[in-house]
């Protein structure tokens, strides 16, 4: 048996790699990147900062956020240290009536949309509504 090859003109604008599975591989598009949300954290001082995270971030993607925004503010003072394990082991951020306290829990979770205050709290206090 012979084989018999299509016959496709020279014009023809489709390209042999079209039948690749390469072809394909080269269709997929790069993801768009992540849409941030914004978020202030008031502090116990009474100011606030801002912090900017994924939509699906964690809650420890969120605490990572926090620590980095303090870390650029203490590039530019002097003798601005902060032990992040005495901070995480008396305090935590907490959302309306929600203490984020699970690392692995979205923050999606919790109904957390972009503007929203998250603000702290002492571990061992009850929160007030």
């Amino acid at each position: 048996m012979s084989h018999i090859e299509p016959i496709v003109p020279d014009s023809c604008c489709i390209s042999p790699r079209f039948h690749s599975n390469s072809f394909r591989r080269s269709l997929r598009y790069n993801r768009l990147p992540p849409q941030l949300l914004r978020l202030s954290v008031l502090k116990l001082d009474g100011s606030s900062f801002e912090v900017q995270v994924e939509r699906t971030a964690t809650v420890a993607a969120v605490r990572d956020a926090v620590e980095s925004v303090f870390c650029e503010m203490s590039m530019n003072k002097e003798d601005f240290n902060i032990s992040w394990p005495h901070v995480w082991g008396h305090f935590c951020l907490c959302y309306k009536h929600f203490k984020l306290m699970d690392d692995k829990s979205r923050i999606q979770h919790f109904g957390i949309r972009d503007g929203d205050q998250l603000h702290f709290v002492e571990l061992r206090c009850p929160i007030e509504e």
